[in-house]
């Protein structure tokens, strides 16, 4: 739980609640709790409080720092979209509403920025290589729906990914896609220029990063081409990222998912303030793949100061009936990041009169 006392003695912080129940990872798939067992319940007095200084952050991350003496989890996220809000926060001194309504909108991933050096180096003999290329050459990790550099550099990955570790890790590999996407792997690797990772074990002649990273730049122009066509300035991250509310069970059903199923396209990625995660794993109906199942349902804006400029917004509609006006009527919005009031402005124009039964 985030919190802010009354009077700013404590400054903010995290509590946890009384006993905080530990968690461990066997095997990367099999999780086990153990917060029935008392040796590893901690009482609130001795988790305590994690306390910052003017702001707290909560995008999934490490909250503690190394000196911690207890165990929480080990399924914390990548510090990248923590980072980009530090970033944010700390440009100017006092922020606004705009400012917050941006910093939700924000889609520039520093997960990129050691990756990138590797995908804008990449030689191919592909017909599509050089306008690729220069798609790149002034991408900086901003992942922008209408552009096409986030999509090559994603499917890139994914390509690079699939090359560098399936000999490895065999079917485990295509099995855990669901759940990891290994660019913590894959960066470190590089940044190593591992020749033992970078082989390809099912060749005989030793593949180095550089190799796979050119094979991979293929791979994914091949991919491209054959998902959005031979031009490239045409391409779109958003076609491929889209985000999909899913219907149970009609998304399984071809013929029924459009009448039921809420899509629209979306820039971000996994690592992005903007959060929208890539999914590498194809769908089982459509086989798509790189489609958005995971980001913000609520995103809110709350003005302490004047409560009456609050603002909301979630990504589907305010009714669960398909046959409704407002079964997709936020889906737009949500993707432009616009929002509703949270409370009524003016005079109401309509009431709910909720009567007891007499």
């Amino acid at each position: 739980m985030i919190c802010l006392d009354r009077d700013g003695h404590c400054g903010l912080g995290v509590a946890a609640s009384k006993l905080l129940a530990a968690k461990m990872s066997v095997n990367k798939t099999l999780r086990i709790a153990l917060g029935h067992l008392h040796r590893l319940l901690r009482p609130f007095a001795k988790t305590g409080r994690i306390l910052r200084d003017g702001h707290l952050i909560g995008s999934n991350q490490r909250i503690h720092g190394p000196d911690y003496p207890h165990h929480i989890t080990a399924d914390w996220a990548a510090p990248f979209r923590q980072q980009r809000i530090e970033q944010m926060l700390g440009a100017k001194a006092r922020h606004s509403l705009d400012d917050l309504r941006a910093m939700h909108a924000d889609v520039k991933s520093l997960a990129a920025d050691s990756l990138l050096p590797w995908l804008q180096r990449a030689k191919s003999e592909h017909p599509l290589a050089a306008a690729a290329q220069a798609a790149l050459k002034d991408f900086d990790g901003t992942m922008h729906a209408d552009k096409p550099a986030p999509a090559i550099y994603w499917v890139w990955l994914r390509q690079l990914t699939q090359g560098m570790l399936a000999d490895e890790l065999g079917p485990v590999y295509e099995r855990s896609l669901a759940s990891r996407q290994y660019r913590d792997a894959i960066a470190a690797a590089l940044g190593r220029d591992d020749a033992w990772w970078c082989d390809d074990k099912a060749t005989p002649a030793p593949e180095t990063c550089a190799v796979q990273a050119d094979a991979a730049f293929t791979r994914a122009l091949d991919e491209l081409q054959a998902l959005a066509g031979k031009d490239v300035a045409a391409w779109r991250w958003g076609s491929l990222h889209q985000a999909r509310s899913e219907h149970r069970p009609f998304s399984r059903v071809k013929l029924l998912a459009r009448f039921f199923e809420l899509r629209t396209p979306t820039g971000g990625d996994s690592f992005t303030v903007n959060v929208s995660r890539v999914n590498y794993n194809a769908d089982t109906t459509t086989k798509e793949r790189y489609l958005n199942e995971h980001g913000p349902s609520l995103r809110a804006l709350y003005d302490l100061g004047d409560l009456r400029q609050s603002k909301v917004m979630h990504s589907s509609g305010q009714s669960g009936l398909p046959w409704s006006n407002h079964y997709r009527d936020f889906v737009a919005p949500w993707a432009r990041v616009d929002y509703v009031p949270l409370w009524p402005q003016g005079q109401a124009t309509q009431a709910l009169i909720i009567r007891p039964e007499r």
